[in-house]
């Protein structure tokens, strides 16, 4: 199998990846579009999520699956500056924002169920169409210096959009035993590296870790209202085990799938980019990384969104609504999709 054979199954995938995000994320925003009872603070969130997972499905996978089955042709618009940058800055923008929302989810969950009388910190509305606007604006302007750096480069017949990083007094120089300058690392990519783990990876997964672990070991400890009287069934608590189970899974699938989607993009690709970590087929493996980072947009809206019970049954009666047939009652869930706390005392 040759190295053009290895691109294009990773744009094989890319477009997997795709097929899977674009409907799934289209079908939550329509259903949150169709009805208004599930536009609560939490689903507004879920939305975002859709959002800006359908910004990097519609908006960059496809110049990139391009990319990968022609990759001797480079970047797909060489003569545009503009798309240079602009493809740059929407994938780095939508990616910091969902981890953004992601965190705000964490938090709102957390705060739902082991505070749950503590109305003044919980989301409202207002607070959340606050959020929305500020969580994108941030997010495009911690990536707008990032993108000015962009250039268009030529090697041969084949085009490349990429960073050129501006000297400046933070620069390190690695020199040999004779003194000779042996490689240079820009300060502004040094910086700019520790700005994205820090903030788009490292906060973000130290407060769903330690949030969602405190939250889970509180499910799972506390027992239903009856569970020790001698008059409670069986069934009734085999449905409460279940209940708490299948929130500890959604808790831990949370965390765990956002740290192993971010964790190998930011550390080994800053390695490689960095020329800490020398591996052969550097292009090949920075665009694996690339789609593992990517491929969230294809988990959240399951994790997100169908395992949301609300959203799961206004999807539900979107379809019998074409059909024609009668429509389910929606149920009002706090941000966990579970019980009331007050079941779990």
């Amino acid at each position: 199998m040759s190295i053009l054979d290895d691109y294009r199954i990773i744009g094989i995938l890319n477009i997997i990846v795709m097929v899977l995000s674009i409907p799934s994320n289209i079908l939550i925003l329509i259903t949150m579009v169709v009805n208004k009872q599930l536009r609560t603070p939490t689903n507004l969130l879920v939305g975002n999520l859709a959002i800006a997972s359908l910004a990097i499905a519609i908006l960059r996978m496809p110049v990139k699956t391009y990319e990968l089955f022609h990759p001797m042709d480079g970047f797909a618009f060489h003569d545009s500056i503009g798309m240079c940058r602009f493809q740059q800055i929407l994938p780095s923008s939508s990616v910091f924002c969902i981890s953004l929302t992601l965190t705000t989810i964490c938090v709102d969950r957390y705060i739902a169920i082991m505070h749950p009388m503590k109305q003044h910190l919980k989301l409202s509305l207002r607070k959340v169409y606050i959020f929305l606007p500020c969580s994108w604006l941030i997010s495009f302007a911690c990536f707008a210096t990032y993108a000015s750096y962009m250039r268009i480069l030529q090697y041969g017949s084949t085009f490349y959009c990429a960073p050129v990083y501006p000297q400046g007094p933070a620069d390190i120089f690695v020199r040999n035993s004779t003194g000779y300058i042996t490689h240079v690392y820009r300060g502004t990519k040094v910086s700019l590296w520790a700005c994205f783990i820090i903030f788009a990876f490292l906060i973000p997964s130290v407060i769903m870790t330690i949030l969602y672990s405190i939250t889970a070991k509180f499910l799972w400890s506390r027992t239903g209202p009856g569970d020790k009287t001698s008059t409670i069934r069986l069934e009734e608590s085999r449905r409460r085990l279940r209940q708490k189970q299948r929130v500890v899974g959604i808790l831990i699938a949370c965390c765990t799938i956002f740290i192993c989607t971010n964790l190998p993009y930011y550390v080994l690709l800053m390695l490689l980019d960095l020329r800490l970590v020398q591996i052969p087929n550097v292009n090949l493996t920075a665009n694996i990384l690339i789609l593992i980072n990517l491929s969230s947009i294809a988990y959240n809206p399951v994790i997100y969104g169908f395992l949301n019970p609300s959203i799961r049954i206004g999807i539900i009666n979107l379809f019998r609504s074409m059909l024609g047939l009668n429509i389910q009652r929606l149920r009002t869930t706090t941000a966990t999709s579970v019980a009331p706390p007050s079941s779990y005392k």
